[in-house]
């Protein structure tokens, strides 16, 4: 085409000229059409393809972690998903498009390349040095910014880890105020990661100023070499001269434009080392398990415990010492002692949790590592003491994949004492539990957990705690019920409430790792000097003066009521009602306008790297001159000139924009994240009731998709600003100098704006869909959080197909995703040729003409192709972009925008004298209006005066904790604190004053004293060491190597149940609260450090008020007011002596309490 236009004096009125040009041109068409076809294929079955590659990696992660030991992995359960989500995410950018760009742009160099050395071999001689110097460049990115990529990848794992735990927590983090300090940990760790995010922008800045830089340098001196060889005839045709040059570097251009690509495959690479870590983890043990292992279901159920001792790796001391029992088929065993004595590392050895470190544990004589861990597991019914109950139905929870008869599940149902308040329900069975199961109480959650365990009829039963959280009665039926249960079959209970283990036929009891007494449960409290007997003395409640009895009729008359209406408590989410929280609502629009400042910054500097390409484009008149005009000197000056300028300016603005840019986005970025867990965490608990907005979906939601709308505000965003200003200005210049391309030239970047629109209007309705269908990152938390119990239930296959099952789900609306992209990336592809067509038609026809001359036509067509240059820099840009809004959309969604910081200067809280009071109230959890759970309720305790709850399981007990520290506002009614409503309080300014210990106690990563000074400042070691000796806890804390600077694990793992929950009494006592609400506070801990903590929580309850909800009335007796809530009234007040007195419901709770 050079050539014709070139070469051709006498164009006006030339036929030949025109059918020449017009014939070309047709080559454009077709150049249009095949392109357009090979991009959309390309597009779509190389995304496609990743995208299954990615779905079969998170179906192997999963795998890994269900198959892996949990006690064996260090990393937490955020991490966990981070690894999942992000990690598989970058992977998926590293196998998908980028592959076929990669090798798009390494075809091109190698065909430039062949195509310029047909043309003018010694030109592209001269020029094809430019394709290693560019080769060497890209190779040093990975080298340079490895170690900054590796630390990125660490930094995102440990944030996402951070924000996972204080949103799966978000009760015990608002409790004790301790949102401010779980934003700031988050907001650090995220700030720590920034520094690395930027070097490695840096880098890559540098490397591609440099391509570029080298692209421009080799483009000047290919020009003057080619030029200065045509007029001195070694090269015959013009059109060679700007073939051979723009070919050649057109090839090595694309080597230049490899380092983005380059990027994403390191990154994919190191984050699949990270993800492949895990799936490679399964023991050596389990890989080289290559001949079949031995059947347990074929044994007699001998077990034998033979010098059995075991230390933790981070301990120095042992938790077992030589401990060795034998428990004969079908006999009964009770394991006693104080917490951390060692009796749940007993249960965690007998299910191959851990193995021994000395000594072995047989199976009719042979070790159990011999035997098949899953079978053996499989022959195992384990109930522990923190229940875990799992989305889904109740049924489906009980199930768990596993195909038993509806027969079978009422029966285990009615074993457990569940079969009735499920029943009760509207729909039964099939009722949907709330995340995690938090709608339901304890008790309720428990017996659930025990029908679960019994639904398979075990050969081994293990009882961990199985009735703590249960009511009296309940308690005492389902004793019996397990009582009966165990008939036939082997059963091992822990307890620390000795009447659960009366009638099992051996009971050992351990300190310190050792058994220090072993016999009957009668035997053992006869000896009057023993220390089981010790223990039954201090767990006695008060023997009846008199022989009188209560009629058993009225007892049982009164229960029947409590069971008939149980069903008015706080209940499961059975559906998701229509309730209005407000939150953002905006993508891209909203995140600039909330980032002005920085935003103006990224688009000045797009700005002023888009005058670079319009006065490249000038270029073009220089070019055509040198080469018609034969005193070309002047016009080949000016080109080199021109061009080396562009060049190093270029070179500037990259160096420095790239950095900046990355900066800017790294932080607008972690503004947005840290505001939406400040959002979050300060969201009332009826926003997490919906399943649409649960802790986990909220955690995957946070995690998931900032790395995804990050493309809003970084170099993308400079490179569409760029684009954009460069096209426009081209636009202009086409119109200076050749006014009909000028229109195709508008009629191109119209057409382009429209297909964004398309692009952004149809990709975000998919992308919607795609995460409407993919709860498979909520499933994931839910097996990160849970992979013990899943593994001790031996279903790893059911939660393995459910994971599969909903990464099928999305596979529809997926391709629908795919197949848009596809298509806007093929139009945007291909799109050039058309329009290059249409110019050169076009533009030809009115030289032909004589309006204007084929210098102009040359020039206006260069610009234009200039344009779809700019296009196909911004294609891939804008594509992230699309996507990035519709994740910055739903990551708007989290965000309350009405939401304050509140005040955390001790001039905001006033000291409550502790005087607290309920005028009248009702309430219905806003999951299910329709379901009362109180009704009237009306209660008062006065400053310094303790207060009490107890009924059966259900009974609205935890409800009016709940609104005690108002996780929810009552419906009717008011609460008063030293005669202030608590709608007149900010909650910070309540729990200040109100500290809570709940029944299950939830610690987090980090050391036990940063736990125990969660949500207070100022704390000194002192206070804390005072709080823990007060909570029984200084003892054992002090005792490990790195005392209260000890680290407790993801969720306290490291710690036993009740050296959690004293750490738990530490971190309320330390905040010197006015009033304190105990929840089954001592439930997890032995008799022993249970009658020490009661007594320093009645020391540390002097001067203050006290609310308690209790199960075991012996904690309670001396409360000046015990109220028992039935069906979610108070039927009952009095103090112990009165209520004992009247003979009525409490009357008879003490009597089923006898030991």
């Amino acid at each position: 085409m050079a050539t014709i236009y070139v070469e051709e004096k006498a164009p006006v009125g030339n036929d030949v000229f025109l059918w020449k040009v017009w014939t070309l041109a047709g080559f454009y068409a077709i150049g249009f059409f095949l392109c357009f076809v090979i991009e959309y294929f390309q597009n779509y079955l190389l995304t496609l393809a990743s995208e299954r590659i990615a779905q079969k990696c998170r179906s192997a992660f999963i795998g890994a972690i269900l198959t892996r030991n949990p006690l064996d992995c260090s990393l937490s359960s955020g991490e966990l998903s981070n690894r999942l989500s992000n990690h598989v995410d970058r992977m998926k950018e590293g196998v998908g498009d980028r592959i076929g760009l990669f090798m798009k742009c390494a075809s091109s160099f190698v065909s430039c390349c062949v195509l310029s050395f047909i043309l003018d071999w010694k030109t592209a001689l001269f020029l094809c040095w430019s394709g290693p110097v560019y080769i060497i460049s890209n190779s040093l990115l990975p080298k340079l910014s490895k170690t900054a990529t590796k630390r990125t990848l660490r930094v995102s794992e440990e944030a996402n880890g951070i924000s996972e735990e204080s949103i799966l927590n978000v009760k015990t983090v608002a409790s004790c105020n301790g949102q401010q300090q779980m934003i700031e940990k988050y907001a650090a760790s995220l700030a720590s990661g920034v520094g690395a995010a930027v070097r490695v922008a840096a880098t890559s800045g540098l490397v591609d100023a440099t391509s570029n830089l080298l692209y421009f340098t080799f483009n000047t001196l290919g020009l003057w070499y080619a030029t200065v060889a045509y007029h001195s005839g070694r090269v015959k045709a013009a059109g060679d001269v700007y073939a051979v040059v723009f070919l050649a570097l057109a090839g090595s251009a694309n080597f230049s434009r490899l380092g983005p690509h380059v990027i994403a495959l390191m990154k994919a690479r190191i984050a699949a080392a990270k993800v492949y870590e895990t799936i490679d983890s399964v023991s050596e043990k389990e890989e080289n398990d290559v001949t079949p292992l031995l059947d347990p279901t074929r044994t007699d159920l001998h077990i034998e415990f033979k010098n059995v001792s075991y230390t933790f790796p981070s301990r120095s001391q042992p938790v077992l010492r030589s401990l060795s029992f034998d428990l004969e088929p079908g006999q009964s065993l009770g394991l006693v002692g104080k917490s951390g004595c060692g009796k749940s590392t007993t249960l965690k050895l007998l299910t191959l949790f851990l193995e021994t470190n000395c000594g072995s544990i047989l199976l009719d004589g042979i070790p159990l590592e011999k035997y098949d861990k899953k079978k053996w597991r499989q022959m195992i019914g384990v109930v522990s003491q923190e229940p875990c109950l799992f989305s889904g139905t109740i049924r489906e929870n009980i199930l768990l994949g596993r195909q038993f008869t509806e027969e079978e599940v009422h029966t285990a149902c009615r074993i457990a004492y569940a079969h009735e308040f499920i029943s009760a329900l509207d729909k039964g069975y099939d009722t949907l539990l709330g995340p995690s199961g938090v709608a339901l109480s304890g008790g309720q959650k428990q017996r659930i957990g025990i029908a679960r365990a019994i639904v398979s009829n075990p050969r081994l039963l293990l009882l961990d705690e199985a009735t703590s959280a249960l009511d009296t009665k309940s308690e005492r039926i389902v004793q019996e019920a397990l009582d009966n249960a165990s008939q036939g079959r082997s059963t091992i209970v822990i307890a620390h409430r000795l009447s659960t283990i009366k009638n099992v036929d051996q009971v050992i009891v351990m300190a310190d790792g050792e058994v220090v007494e072993r016999g009957g449960y009668h035997e053992l409290r006869t000896e009057p000097q023993g220390v089981f007997a010790r223990m039954i003395r201090e767990q006695a409640i008060e023997r009846r003066k008199s022989r009188d009895t209560v009629e058993e009729e009225d007892s049982e008359d009164s229960f029947e009521d409590v069971e008939a209406d149980d069903t008015e408590k706080e209940m499961v989410t059975e559906q998701i009602h229509d309730h209005s929280f407000p939150t953002m609502s905006g993508g891209l629009k909203t995140l600039l306008a909330r980032n002005k400042c920085k935003t103006a910054i990224v688009v000045i500097l797009g700005l002023m790297r888009g005058v670079a390409t319009p006065l490249l484009a000038m270029r073009y008149f220089f070019v055509f001159g040198s080469l018609e005009d034969d005193h070309y000197e002047t016009y080949l000056f000016w080109l080199m000139v021109g061009t080396m300028s562009v060049g190093v300016y270029n070179f500037i603005m990259q160096i420095i924009l790239q950095p900046i840019c990355q900066y800017i986005g790294e932080t607008v970025m972690n503004d947005l994240r840290v505001a939406s867990l400040r959002s979050l965490l300060h969201r009332p608990m009826a926003y997490f009731d919906r399943q649409e907005t649960s802790p986990s979906a909220c955690a995957v939601l946070l995690s998931q998709q900032p790395p995804i709308a990050m493309s809003l505000t970084d170099t993308k965003l400079s490179v569409v600003v760029d684009g954009f200003f460069a096209g426009s200005i081209c636009v202009v210049l086409t119109f200076l100098v050749f006014p009909p391309n000028g229109f195709i030239g508008i009629a191109y970047l119209c057409s382009y704006l429209i297909l964004l629109t398309f692009c952004e209007k149809f990709t975000d309705k998919a992308y919607k869909e795609v995460v409407a269908a993919d709860k498979s990152g909520e499933l994931a938390v839910e097996v990160f959080d849970n992979v013990a119990t899943i593994q001790q239930l031996a279903v790893e296959g059911h939660f393995q197909s459910k994971f599969d099952e909903i990464q099928a789900r999305r596979e529809a609306p997926l391709a629908r995703k795919i197949r848009y992209q596809s298509i806007v990336h093929a139009v945007n592809e291909s799109i050039f040729f058309f329009f290059d067509c249409m110019a050169t038609c076009v533009g030809v026809y009115f030289v032909y003409r004589g309006y204007y001359s084929t210098q102009m036509l040359f020039l206006s067509e260069n610009v234009l192709s200039t344009i779809g240059w700019i296009t196909f820099m911004m294609s891939r840009a804008f594509k992230e972009m699309v996507t990035s809004s519709s994740a910055a959309k739903l990551i708007f969604s989290l965000i309350d925008p009405s939401s304050t910081d509140e005040g955390k200067s001790a001039s905001n809280v006033q000291q409550a004298e502790g005087h607290v009071k309920g005028e009248s109230l009702s309430f219905s959890y806003p999951s299910q209006p329709n379901r009362t759970v109180l009704s009237d309720v009306s209660f008062s305790v006065e400053k310094a005066k303790s207060l009490a709850f107890v009924g059966p399981s259900g009974g609205g007990k935890s409800t009016i904790v709940n609104l005690l520290e108002r996780f929810y506002d009552p419906n009717s009614g008011q609460l008063l604190l030293d005669s202030t409503p608590f709608r007149s309080l900010t909650p910070f300014q309540l729990r200040s004053n109100i500290a809570l210990v709940s029944q299950e106690p939830i610690l987090f990563r980090g050391t036990i004293a940063e736990n125990i000074r969660l949500g207070v400042d100022g704390v000194s070691d002192e206070e804390v060491r005072k709080a823990c000796r007060l909570a029984n806890a200084v003892e054992f804390v002090e005792a490990f190597p790195e005392g209260y600077d000890t680290l407790v694990g993801e969720r306290g793992r490291s710690l036993s149940g009740g050296q959690k929950q004293r750490i738990a009494i530490a971190r309320a006592l330390v905040r010197n609260p006015r009033v304190i609400v105990l929840d089954e506070a001592t439930s997890a801990l032995d008799t022993h450090s249970e009658r020490v903590v009661r007594e320093a929580l009645e020391c540390s309850a002097q001067g203050r008020t006290s609310v308690s909800i209790a199960h075991r009335l012996d904690t309670i007796r001396h409360c000046d007011e015990i109220c028992f809530v039935e069906a979610g009234r108070i039927v009952e007040r009095g103090s112990h002596d009165e209520l004992k007195a009247r003979r009525g419901r409490y009357y008879a709770m003490i009597e089923q309490q006898r030991l």
